[in-house]
């Protein structure tokens, strides 16, 4: 997609305070900068890496492309409402301040957009088993915990909710604090800070409370699982999923590749 794209950009020169025209309309620096640190912190999860370059321009691509299909699926009747897109963020236990709540209603766009269009795919059997066979190493897993993430936005709530944990209590979602789901996450991928408050990684290990830009985040250990690879049985409905995706994926991309001609861009990335 990102090469595809890059045939209908016009480069060229501008002033630094801008990265980005589309039809017309300017993208600012400024604007760029904001909108993706807040992405990048937020949106990646545990992610310990530094942005690199690269990082940047690809979601520069990313942003563009929401901000098109944005446009277009208004004139088909698709509509996201910022109630609708704060819901998504606390399902997954993030603060909903205004860019990350603009950037989640923009990936819902994308998902209806993209259920639309494809419709009436489907998945056989034998799609699953022979994309398994071909990718076991994809199911291979390291040694993992399940967290359950917690954000507080003060340290008086988040240590009431830290307490709650620790007597193997649930929080309640209340105002100040969101209860997300649980997700499965790689010992070795997390980061030192969070590694040291879980270790030695026991199920119900509780996590101090840790500052964040947006509050203060608490982790529980609620299952843990030794390095190894999962059989189909397991993963057949996640397999069926993940084709799926691709196969929508590849859908809305084919269409975008046709709308993308009625637009001109201009990209000025060594203002990134």
């Amino acid at each position: 997609m990102f090469l595809f794209l890059l045939f209908f950009v016009y480069f060229s020169f501008a002033a630094e305070s801008i990265v980005a025209k589309v039809n017309g309309k300017v993208i600012t620096k400024e604007e760029f900068e904001s909108v993706f640190q807040v992405y990048w912190k937020e949106m990646l999860h545990f992610s310990p890496k530094k942005p690199t370059p690269e990082d940047k321009r690809l979601f520069l691509f990313e942003y563009i492309k929401g901000l098109i299909i944005e446009d277009l699926a208004k004139s088909m009747g698709i509509e996201v409402s910022e109630e609708e897109a704060v819901r998504e963020l606390k399902t997954f236990g993030r603060n909903p301040e205004p860019i990350l709540v603009e950037l989640a209603r923009r990936e819902l766009i994308v998902k209806a957009l993209e259920e639309r269009l494809a419709k009436n795919i489907s998945v056989s059997d034998g799609e699953v088993e022979a994309y398994y066979l071909l990718n076991r190493r994809e199911f291979y897993y390291p040694d993992q915990v399940k967290l359950l993430r917690v954000v507080a936005d003060s340290r008086e709530k988040a240590n009431e909710v830290y307490k709650r944990l620790k007597r193997g209590g649930i929080p309640e979602e209340v105002e100040g604090v969101i209860v997300g789901r649980e997700h499965w996450y790689s010992i070795q991928a997390l980061p030192r800070r969070i590694r040291r408050g879980l270790y030695p990684y026991n199920i119900g290990s509780v996590s101090r409370p840790i500052e964040l830009e947006t509050g203060y985040l608490i982790l529980k250990i609620t299952d843990k699982r030794k390095a190894g690879v999962l059989p189909l049985s397991e993963v057949r409905e996640q397999v069926r999923r993940k084709i799926l995706r691709i196969k929508k994926q590849e859908v809305l991309e084919e269409w975008f590749r046709e709308v993308l001609k009625s637009y001109r861009l201009e990209l000025y990335l060594k203002n990134l």
